[in-house]
């Protein structure tokens, strides 16, 4: 955007990222990634030979085997995931990919140096290959793409857009277009400037500060609790 030239960002999201752990696949790619054999075999025995049942209002379910997925709320777990989708840029080298966790941002920009009409059309063209080597990917590993919750954004200084934007899809269906997106904490808009998280930061500080200050009304509460409070959910 430095240079004028309109960015589109793609969102992605994988459906149930952890619980669709292929386990074959990844040990297969971590075997041709060099790691030792014992290891490899000790992730092995770690995957396999798990079940688990369902139970709802007192009553259970039979024992059902898992077959996918890494177990819940083990640190190696994520670590895993990340290590089995590590090469994931090497299939987009059109774009620039971020990935943390689950969490999947791909940038593309416009050619420099052509006409603004000219580099939509041109990122047009490019977002739709990445949509198509994303399906692609999705497919090797076996990590489905949970296309409702998978996003793209455009990003431009011009004052207009292109009305309309244009349709892009993943595989048969159509990913949508918004104006600000959540990543990792942080609210990116169309424009990329400060204004929309300083407006969300200021807005929490207010409602948190005016919820510890009540405390205070109620005469619920101590001024050392206050601080402690307001160091804790404020600063």
């Amino acid at each position: 955007m430095s240079n004028s030239s309109p960015v589109a960002t793609a969102f992605v999201d994988f459906k149930s990222a952890f619980d669709q752990l292929w386990f074959e696949g990844c040990l297969g790619k971590l075997g041709k990634m060099g790691i030792p054999t014992a290891y490899v075999n000790w992730i092995r025995a770690w995957l396999y030979g798990r079940s688990a049942i369902i139970e709802i209002q007192g009553k259970r379910s039979k024992w059902i085997k898992i077959e996918r997925g890494g177990p819940q709320g083990s640190s190696l777990t994520p670590s895993l995931f990340i290590t089995y989708h590590s090469d994931m840029a090497d299939f987009f080298p059109g774009a620039m990919s971020f990935f943390f966790a689950d969490d999947l941002a791909a940038m593309l920009a416009g050619q420099i140096g052509t006409r603004f009409t000219s580099q939509c059309i041109d990122l047009e063209h490019r977002l739709q290959s990445f949509m198509n080597q994303l399906e692609y990917y999705s497919i090797l590993p076996v990590q489905p793409i949970n296309y409702d919750k998978t996003q793209i954004m455009f990003s431009a200084r011009a004052i207009k857009y292109p009305v309309p934007l244009p349709e892009i899809k993943c595989g048969d269906h159509s990913v949508d277009w918004i104006p600000r997106f959540k990543y990792l904490g942080y609210w990116l808009s169309t424009k990329l400037g400060w204004s929309n998280i300083i407006d969300r930061t200021c807005l929490i500080v207010r409602q948190r500060t005016a919820m510890i200050n009540s405390f205070k009304l109620n005469g619920q509460s101590s001024t050392r609790l206050r601080r402690v409070l307001f160091s804790t959910f404020v600063l």
